[in-house]
């Protein structure tokens, strides 16, 4: 019997009355638990509910061939960001963050201690309605792939070391910047362009201290580069397109 600190990142029907859902967190990152009754009303609805910041109590079994299952025991929510299901830009911008975390893949992770700090502090601006949403659906796509260990080098032209030029060209693949001369001088075509302003963007999105990382305005022109910036990367990690990131960009 283990106890965790878990946000419910999904769930679904498991049988004509259990449900599985689908947590997050910081010990052994997302994990499947098993939640016997749960699709009926039950004193654990709440606290296993998706987006519930919880207690649960789990018991760890294996089958004959040695897998882990984990059956709920026991649960108690700690925050259920209500407000997110009143408003259908919320919802639908929550059900993308979700989907993003769910095909992290960050199972058997034992330090995610920054992932969930990010999917709790977004989650809270966002519920709370206190930051612009596309800034904090820029901020949480590109920090949550940093964080899951595809953080670029952006400290500088990673030929000449340059801090910075008036466009600095992105290369997603290697992660690397490159500098107006070096990337002439090498004939390469970076996907993306990042002048002056949008690096310092980006730079802070990846770099600066969870404390800090919300603490950022920017203006209407830069949100739409920096959305270009934010949702290119995360197209070129996943491999794949969301629907519920189309049916948040359709409303």
């Amino acid at each position: 019997m283990f106890t965790l600190n878990c946000f419910v990142i999904k769930e679904m029907p498991a049988g004509e009355s259990s449900k599985r859902i689908y947590v997050l967190t910081k010990e052994m990152g997302i994990i499947s638990v098993f939640v016997r009754g749960g699709m009926k009303s039950s004193k654990y609805s709440s606290a296993t509910q998706l987006y519930a910041y919880s207690v649960i109590c789990a018991e760890e079994k294996r089958n004959a061939k040695g897998e882990k299952y984990y059956y709920l025991n026991s649960a108690e929510s700690i925050s259920m960001f209500y407000e997110l299901r009143l408003d259908v830009y919320k919802a639908s911008l929550a059900a993308y963050f979700t989907e993003l975390l769910f095909y992290s893949r960050i199972e058997g992770n034992t330090d995610n201690n920054e992932v969930m700090r990010l999917t709790l502090n977004t989650f809270y601006y966002l519920n709370e309605g206190k930051k612009d949403r596309e800034l904090l659906k820029s901020i949480f796509e590109f920090r949550l792939l940093c964080e899951i260990g595809f953080r670029p080098n952006l400290i500088g032209c990673s030929v000449c070391y340059k801090y910075e030029d008036d466009r600095m060209f992105f290369d997603p693949y290697s992660g690397d910047l490159k500098c107006e001369s070096c990337n002439a001088e090498e004939n390469s075509a970076a996907d993306m362009v990042l002048d002056k302003n949008l690096l310092y963007i980006v730079r802070h999105i990846s770099l600066t201290d969870l404390e800090r990382l919300f603490a950022i305005r920017i203006s209407p022109k830069y949100q739409k580069l920096l959305t270009d910036f934010t949702e290119g990367y995360v197209k070129f990690h996943y491999q794949c397109s969301f629907d519920t990131l189309a049916f948040y960009k359709s409303l």
